[in-house]
């Protein structure tokens, strides 16, 4: 199965950085040999329920309330781009969760990118929860997460990233068996 990445930590806020501890090794020290990791699972996918349909609709169909030309990439884009940078000129303080947005264009940005790629939306589960994503069950089977992949965007804080992004998907996803 091919599948993009999705964030395997749940309950953080989009725009949270998460910190490593540094650590400095002495000249000569080798690290431990690590114990192999158990394999990893396929998550169980299952198709969304009626109500989960209705949910998605209603979020994208709430794009045309803020002028976005549904179906539009380019346009879905600038959105993207507008919101992140209103965002960004506000002190942290004044910050509002940006949760909704990102989940609002990442459905837009799933369904452009399942209408030209020839996808099913599909809730995944596997070890770190359950999360809505895109498939397409076939030799070589795919799953993306919109979501998680536009909430990676907003947290790195990417302009001009969305059009590309996922006209790339697609065609890389266009290209597989």
């Amino acid at each position: 199965m091919v599948s993009l990445p999705k964030p395997h930590q749940k309950g953080l806020a989009v725009a949270s950085v998460v910190t490593m501890r540094l650590f400095k090794r002495s000249a000569g020290e080798e690290p431990a040999p690590a114990s192999p990791a158990p394999p990893a699972q396929d998550p169980v996918l299952e198709p969304l329920t009626n109500a989960e349909t209705d949910w998605v609709r209603s979020n994208i169909a709430g794009l045309a309330d803020q002028d976005v030309r549904l179906g539009d990439i380019d346009d879905l884009g600038r959105h993207y781009d507008e919101m992140l940078s209103g965002w960004l000129r506000l002190s942290d303080a004044q910050r509002p969760d940006p949760n909704g947005i990102v989940t609002q264009i990442g459905l837009a940005f799933g369904q452009y990118v399942a209408d030209h790629a020839k996808l099913d939306w599909t809730i995944a589960t596997d070890d770190y929860g359950a999360e809505i994503g895109l498939h397409r069950p076939r030799e070589s089977s795919v799953l993306v997460y919109p979501t998680a992949m536009v909430s990676q965007c907003w947290a790195a804080e990417e302009l001009h990233a969305l059009p590309a992004l996922a006209r790339d998907m697609i065609a890389t996803i266009d290209q597989l068996p």
